[in-house]
């Protein structure tokens, strides 16, 4: 499960915040766990409040399954219950299908640092003195070495498998177009939406659109891609616009 964490203001803490959340993340390795704006949809919000007011704004958070706040040990020892039982659910096949809503949107951050680019350049074979060589990225017309377009691409296809439409989704067809460079220590807003869907006998067949935008605002990339989802995995929530 994807599991979004939010702390309050701080203004009163009694006791150590990233600690113990460090903690929970240590005893329930097997789930993925985010720190975004709010506007991410996930399985789960977990409000971590410093104190028993619990004065955290959640009205802004979307999640599948519950938001849960937590201010003291009792309350994260309950969360760590429900969590365990999630699990059990899950490996029982007793877990809900992937519940889909028509135009859901789900957008995150991330900085696209030189050690990444280096990693992917060694993963995929791409060598290319582009991606390292100052002077031949001048010499192309950009102000410095450039990160693979396709490590940017596939940070889209990464939120699409992992969370909007989810696990379980199949790629059947992947187009985009590359706008701007992107360059190292840049920091991508990645957005995906679904946009319509075709219902088969077994399975739907979903249209998502994804963007990523750089920190300027400006549109770097922008993808279109159709994708199948099993009626065993995945559900819709309203009929079709």
């Amino acid at each position: 499960m994807v599991i979004g964490i939010k702390y309050c203001g701080g203004c009163n803490p009694l006791y150590n915040r990233t600690k113990r959340i460090l903690t929970l993340k240590e005893a329930n390795p097997e789930h993925e766990y985010v720190t975004s704006s709010g506007d991410m949809i996930c399985d789960y919000w977990v409000v971590v409040c410093g104190c028993s007011r619990r004065c955290a704004d959640i009205s802004n958070l979307k999640a599948r399954v519950k938001v849960v706040v937590v201010w003291d040990e009792d309350s994260f020892k309950l969360l760590e219950e429900e969590l365990k039982k999630q699990n059990k659910e899950v490996l029982s096949g007793v877990q809900e299908k992937r519940r889909l809503s028509l135009h859901e949107t789900i957008t995150v951050k991330k900085t696209i640092t030189k050690e990444a680019a280096e990693v992917f350049a060694s993963l995929t074979g791409d060598e290319s003195r582009l991606h390292w060589d100052l002077s031949i990225a001048v010499k192309a017309g950009f102000h410095r070495p450039l990160v693979h377009g396709m490590l940017i691409d596939s940070l889209v296809s990464a939120l699409m498998g992992t969370n909007l439409p989810g696990s379980g989704t199949i790629f059947m067809e992947h187009n985009t177009r590359f706008i701007r460079p992107v360059y190292w220590e840049d920091t991508l807003e990645i957005t995906v939406q679904f946009v319509s869907f075709e219902e088969l006998e077994e399975s739907y067949i979903g249209i998502f659109s994804g963007t990523c935008r750089n920190q300027y605002g400006e549109r770097v990339l922008s993808v279109t891609s159709k994708q199948m989802m099993m009626k065993t995995l995945f559900s819709m929530a309203r009929e079709k616009e």
